[in-house]
């Protein structure tokens, strides 16, 4: 079992926001490339998918022109358009091929979105915002 501290970040609306982030690695086994460091990942209930940056897709050399485009809807009901690839996932002492959908429209500070399908499934994640700490087992 690991227990994550909430990072706090600035924010436009209140001084500080509590987020639950997470450090992966990624591995490409089609380039045998691993991302040098971890990585910080949010850990979104509501994000039906993993997604990650263009840019790390990038790097770990998946070559984009060959995969079709999804589109998405995010919560605010906008568009965007991703492209997924299966990369070896290393997170919490376990490591698994998991489908990420790639796209340049995350923010910069938050290239990894871990959601239901290819994080949520594989653990028992505790969110506990009173005590600032996410339990993942």
């Amino acid at each position: 079992m690991a227990k994550i501290p909430y990072s706090l970040l600035p924010s436009e609306t209140n001084k500080f926001v509590r987020l639950p982030l997470a450090k992966v690695l990624l591995n490409y086994k089609k380039t045998h490339k691993i991302t040098p460091v971890l990585v910080v990942a949010l850990i979104d209930s509501g994000a039906d998918v993993c997604f990650c940056s263009g840019m790390i897709g990038a790097w770990l050399g998946i070559q984009f022109n060959k995969i079709k485009e999804k589109e998405f809807t995010a919560a605010n009901r906008s568009t965007f358009k991703a492209k997924s690839e299966i990369i070896t996932l290393h997170a919490y002492n376990k490591i698994y091929p998991c489908t990420f959908y790639f796209t340049d429209t995350l923010p910069k500070h938050i290239p990894i979105i871990l959601g239901q399908i290819g994080f949520f499934d594989h653990f028992q994640i505790c969110f506990n915002y009173n005590n600032c700490e996410i339990t993942i087992d």
